[in-house]
C-alpha cells in the first residue's frame, strides 16, 4: 500500500500507534513541519492530519464558484471541510445526527440536515438546490456509517476472526458500510463529482455504476497528502483573525491516561465529543 498510517492496521503499513509519550518515528527526516514563531501552538497542531486531510477534500471537490457543497459527516474533518469551504465562499450544507456537530457547523454559518429528522437526504438537498442537487458532496464518513446493519454485524464478527484470517478477508471482501457513499452519489447533481475522504477497505464492495455513469459522476478519493498541502494553509494559521478557529477547535484536552475513556465517548458521541487533544 503507498501509505503508513500509525496505529492503523497492516492495511496501512502496520505502523504501531503514536499516542505515547516516546515513539520512533518511520522517515522522521521528511515529517516535521516549521512553523513560525508568534502565534499559539494551538494553531498548527491540526497541521499533523485535520487541516491538510479537510483541505484536500474540499480541493477534490472542486465546487464551483458559487457552487453549493455537501459535507456528509461533521466530525473533525467533515467540520474543518466545512470551515475551509465557507471561508471560500461556497455555499455548505453539512449533514449529521448529532446536535453538537450540527450547531457548531451551523454556528460557523452552513446549513445543515439533521439525519435523524429527515427521511432521504437526497430528496432534502435537491429542495435547497432548486431540484439540482449539490454541486459537489464530500464523503467524510467512509465506512463506519451509520444504516447498514448487515455491513454493520460483518464488521463486528471481523473483529473477532484471527488475525490472519481477517487480514486475508480485508484484501479480497468488501465490509464496509456503503450507505454514506449511496448518499453522495443521490444527492450530487448530475456532472457533479464526489470528494471521497472517509475511508474505506473493501476490495469488493458493491457500485451502483449504472447511475454513476448515467449521471456522468467525477469521483476523487485518497489518504491524505499532507505536506502538499501545507503551504497552502499557512497564511489562514499565521492570520490574527484565525479564521478557520483552530484555536478553538479542540472540544477536550485530557491526559494519555485518560485517552481509553476519550475514544469511548468519541466512538458513542457523548459528552459534546468532537475533537480530543492528549497532553502528556
Amino acid at each position: 500500500m503507498g501509505a503508513a498510517l500509525f496505529g492503523f492496521s497492516k492495511l496501512y503499513g502496520e505502523v504501531p500507534g503514536a499516542q505515547a509519550e516516546l515513539l520512533r518515528v518511520p522517515q522522521a527526516q521528511f515529517m516535521p513541519i516549521k512553523v513560525p514563531q508568534g502565534p499559539p501552538d494551538e494553531r498548527f497542531l491540526f497541521l499533523s492530519d485535520v487541516l491538510p486531510t479537510a483541505w484536500q477534500s474540499v480541493q477534490y471537490a472542486a465546487t464551483p464558484e458559487g457552487g453549493t457543497l455537501l459535507v456528509l459527516g461533521l466530525g473533525p474533518i467533515g467540520d474543518m471541510a466545512c470551515r475551509i469551504a465557507l471561508h471560500q465562499g461556497l455555499r455548505v450544507i453539512g449533514v449529521d445526527r448529532v446536535p453538537e456537530r450540527l450547531a457548531r457547523v451551523s454556528g460557523r454559518g452552513a446549513e445543515v440536515i439533521d439525519l435523524s429528522a429527515v427521511d432521504d437526504v437526497g430528496e432534502e438537498v435537491r429542495s435547497l438546490t432548486q431540484g439540482r442537487g449539490a454541486d459537489a458532496v464530500i464523503d467524510a464518513v467512509g465506512m463506519e456509517a451509520h444504516g447498514s446493519p448487515v455491513a454493520e454485524m460483518g464488521q463486528k464478527l471481523f473483529n473477532v476472526l484471527p488475525k490472519r484470517l481477517s487480514a486475508a478477508i480485508m484484501d479480497k471482501a468488501g465490509l464496509d458500510r456503503m450507505s454514506a457513499i449511496y448518499t453522495a452519489i443521490d444527492a450530487v447533481r448530475r456532472g457533479g463529482t464526489v470528494s471521497l475522504i472517509g475511508v474505506y477497505g473493501g476490495q469488493s464492495d458493491p457500485m451502483p455504476m449504472l447511475t454513476m455513469f448515467d449521471k456522468q459522476l467525477q469521483f476523487r478519493m485518497g489518504q491524505a497528502n499532507i505536506k502538499r498541502w501545507v503551504d497552502d494553509i499557512m497564511p489562514l494559521l499565521v492570520d490574527d483573525a484565525d479564521p478557520l478557529g483552530t484555536e478553538q477547535f479542540a472540544t477536550h484536552q485530557v491526559s494519555l491516561a485518560d485517552a481509553p475513556a476519550a475514544y469511548e465517548n468519541f466512538q458513542k458521541k457523548q459528552d459534546g465529543t468532537i475533537k480530543v487533544v492528549f497532553k502528556p
